[in-house]
């Protein structure tokens, strides 16, 4: 996505809520550390559908589902990007509505906000651009942690 994971969220899958329990309120009831969960295990099946949450005051919503598996070539890095549409929102732009109201900021030059904004968002943000490269860096990056992870089990 881009995000830099520094807001809350959480996996809901069914009832159970999966989170990082060192930053959750006790009052969300139980949770279950997600630093426990192996993606294949909330994922088994197609069909399979978890809904994720991140940054609880913007609120972004994210429903995922398994809709096919398949076993990789060996020489194959995962994980990997197939395609996307658009650019990531930016980190605390204020949700659906507020990204809503960026966008016709940055795509209106004579706008009162236009400068600040671009300011904001970084003069290369284009909100219509996906930039693939960027992400299968950003995985390849996901890669070695994800390596780091396993070696600690």
């Amino acid at each position: 996505m881009g995000w830099t994971n520094s807001h809350l969220y959480q996996f809901n899958v069914g009832e159970e809520v999966i989170a990082d329990t060192r930053l959750v309120d006790d009052e969300l009831g139980p949770v279950t550390d997600v630093k426990g969960v192996m993606v294949t295990k909330v994922f088994s099946h197609v069909g399979n559908t978890v809904t994720y949450e991140y940054d609880f005051g913007d609120g972004w919503m994210h429903h995922l589902e398994l809709v096919e598996t398949s076993i990789p070539p060996i020489d194959e890095v995962l994980p990997q990007i197939i395609g996307g549409e658009n650019a990531c929102p930016p980190e605390d732009c204020g949700g659906i509505q507020g990204y809503k109201e960026l966008k016709e900021i940055l795509m209106n030059p004579k706008h009162p906000e236009y400068k600040s904004s671009k300011i904001w968002v970084g003069s290369t943000f284009d909100p219509m651009v996906c930039d693939l490269k960027i992400i299968q860096e950003n995985l390849g990056k996901l890669r070695k942690l994800i390596d780091e992870y396993e070696e600690g089990f």
